[in-house]
């Protein structure tokens, strides 16, 4: 064997070797938990939906119903920053969205799941917040289970999939960018991190807060169930055009939107806005796709004014 062959080799067995190694360190990650109004860990239940797919949900506080829906990674622990504000006027609920699907599987999955969980609760109708493809299964519960929505916020929302306006780069790079933040190690991946959130390769999210967003990928990310999983929760949407479903809306409606978003642009949500009638486009400045975590003090500040408005309106009802 020659030198150049022992090197190839002596490559492949040390990249299989940390592969395994990196896959066990993954294996082995507890996510962050979600905290209460006494910063205490919330105690995570369990959902049996109705194909026998079994999924994790958490609840906080009491008041008016607020189910948030979480993006395409389908991890409740994304709304962190939110929970333990809203608990202390709303009841909170959040599940992660489900990992296995049965054949064939449409996109209303997702919406029949949403409805599984409130009857398991007994609410009848909730606000319904979304965030990225969590937006999207928002959209289409409004328009199956219209009576069950009291209020809608779309946070960095989707109608469709498109990448036409993602770029090259972006689009080869980002299966990388995941890959590296899966298997490097940490504080490599994290460096990386910075730089996909720069130039708009991954995370899409750029903003002072990106740091946030960053450590969210290494510990409740990609690094905490294959990305393959939100790939093909993805893929359920991608047959799905919901725009012609916007305008049957007919609840009040929040459409927030980080400007500096490149993966969802900002006139996407401008123009989910404007098909659905008397919505509000409300911007949370400096911050792009993930501005729930980026900039978690702004955006709740926008949502809890409008969560206030919408109580006074149903009480002067």
């Amino acid at each position: 064997m020659n030198r150049w062959a022992a090197a190839a080799l002596g490559a492949v067995v040390g990249g299989v070797a940390w592969t395994r190694l990196a896959t066990r360190r993954n294996n082995g990650l507890i996510r962050p938990p979600v905290l209460d109004l006494n910063a205490n860990p919330l105690v995570s239940n369990r959902l049996h939906l109705s194909d026998g797919e079994v999924v994790a949900w958490i609840e906080a506080g009491e008041g008016p119903a607020l189910l948030l829906i979480p993006g395409a990674d389908g991890m409740k622990e994304t709304w962190r920053f939110q929970i333990p504000e809203l608990a202390r006027r709303y009841h909170v609920i959040s599940a992660d969205l489900r990992s296995r699907f049965p054949d064939p599987a449409t996109f209303d999955l997702f919406a029949d799941d949403a409805a599984r969980l409130l009857d398991c609760l007994g609410i009848e109708s909730a606000v319904v917040i979304g965030q990225s493809l969590g937006g999207a299964i928002a959209i289409r519960f409004a328009t199956k289970y219209p009576e069950r929505v009291r209020g809608l916020v779309l946070a960095n929302t989707l109608a469709r999939v498109s990448y036409e306006h993602v770029g090259l780069n972006s689009t080869a790079l980002a299966p990388v960018a995941v890959v590296a933040n899966r298997y490097l190690p940490t504080e490599a991946a994290r460096r990386l991190g910075k730089l996909w959130s720069r130039h708009d390769v991954w995370i899409f999210d750029s903003s002072p807060g990106w740091e946030r967003v960053v450590d969210y990928a290494l510990w409740t990310g990609s690094r905490t169930e294959p990305p393959q999983i939100s790939s093909r929760r993805i893929r359920l949407l991608a047959p799905e055009d919901l725009r012609p479903e916007l305008a049957g809306i007919r609840v009040p409606t929040l459409v927030l939107k980080g400007p500096r978003d490149t993966y969802t642009p900002a006139a996407w949500a401008r123009d989910i806005a404007d098909r659905i009638p008397d919505a509000r486009y409300v911007e949370v400045d400096d911050t792009g796709h993930c501005s729930h975590i980026s900039m978690p003090a702004e955006f709740n500040r926008e949502l809890v004014a409008w969560l206030d408005e919408l109580e006074f309106e149903e009480e002067s009802a």
